[in-house]
């Protein structure tokens, strides 16, 4: 589209006057000014109230942590390998449980319930154990929704409406305020307002990372009641983490600003792959959120050697990592968020 630049304009008696191109006609002048004036009321159209918004991720927060459903999910990442699992969500014993089973060779089946998070691995006999606080997809928003509305604004895109897995939805953009987020695009069964599909979108506008339903059923589960895989006696289990007992922690409880502390965990962290049994946590793992993008600190309790530790920063899709000596401790900073933003949380993590 061609722009059409004004030659100069000045003031006469308190009315900006604009002095324009003879070939410039007085039609033309219409057009560019209904124009504009259009793409303004566009915006504002699409522009959710407050009291939308919050009723919005209010409404998604509950379907996403209490709606039953059986479906198949596909995640992927740029400069990632795809991949897909099957997801069922139900009650069992009147406490809402999700299983993930993965669909690739290293075959993974994960019980998420009551913030505890078991990953048993039936190839090796191993349950692993940890105390976590996301729950992963569907579920989009954490925390408080007056919170999220500090840091993004959304957008109703009705010509983004779609019929996804035989679910009529509607689209909407959440655009962050600053450039420390990613801007996310999602879609919501009208039904329920369970989510179908989300995608994360960088500066450029590229997909970076897309987690997606490609069968759904509502209202219907394939949790049984033993969800206790590792039965039997020749399983053995790993704790994984535990809630740190002690109030104080090593790290800021806002580092930047927005990301506000969920939960710090202490930790163990499995050299080359192998798991101990051994009893001792070696890190504090601490977990903050702005609501929509979730960033990790993790801080090693003695200084790990390069042997086991990668010094640097580097993205990899959504996801980007920033990794140093703080203090004399090895830290790392995570999430999905741009590379700058895991920086300023490195620079701001430690607090003693």
């Amino acid at each position: 589209m061609q722009i059409v630049s004004f030659s100069s304009s000045y003031l006469e008696k308190g009315v900006l006057i604009l002095r324009l191109p003879k070939i410039l006609n007085i039609s033309a002048i219409v057009f560019i000014i209904c124009f504009g004036t259009s793409a303004v009321l566009a915006d504002d159209k699409n522009s959710l109230s407050k009291s939308e918004v919050l009723r919005l991720i209010k409404n998604i927060q509950v379907a996403g942590s209490s709606k039953t459903f059986t479906g198949t999910a596909l995640f992927e990442t740029s400069g990632a390998a795809r991949r897909m699992s099957n997801i069922s969500q139900g009650k069992i014993g009147g406490k809402t449980k999700r299983k993930v089973v993965s669909m690739s060779k290293r075959h993974v089946v994960e019980i998420y319930s009551n913030n505890t998070l078991e990953q048993y691995f039936p190839a090796k006999k191993v349950v692993m154990i940890s105390k976590v606080s996301r729950a992963g997809f569907p579920n989009i928003f954490s925390g408080a929704p007056s919170h999220i509305t500090n840091y993004y604004d959304f957008f109703r895109k009705t010509e983004l409406d779609s019929i996804i897995v035989k679910k009529q939805t509607q689209a909407y953009e959440i655009v962050p305020k600053d450039k420390l987020r990613w801007k996310l695009r999602l879609w919501i069964d009208v039904d329920s307002a369970l989510p179908i599909s989300v995608e994360y979108i960088d500066g450029d506008g590229s997909i970076i990372k897309r987690e997606s339903f490609t069968s759904l059923n509502i209202g219907t589960s394939d949790i049984d009641g033993d969800s206790t895989i590792a039965s039997g006696k020749t399983w053995r289990k790993f704790f994984v983490s535990r809630y740190k007992n002690e109030k104080e922690s090593v790290f800021y409880e806002e580092p930047v600003e927005g990301f506000k502390l969920v939960n710090c965990f202490d930790s163990k962290f499995h050299r080359s792959g192998k798991m101990s049994s051994d009893p001792d946590y070696n890190q504090n793992h601490c977990l903050f959120s702005d609501g929509v993008a979730h960033v990790s600190l993790v801080a090693f309790y003695e200084r790990e050697s390069n042997v086991y530790f990668k010094v640097g920063n580097w993205t990899k899709g959504c996801s980007s990592f920033k990794s140093g000596i703080v203090s004399n401790r090895s830290v790392i900073s995570f999430g999905c968020v741009p590379k700058e933003t895991v920086q300023v949380f490195f620079n701001n993590s430690v607090a003693r």
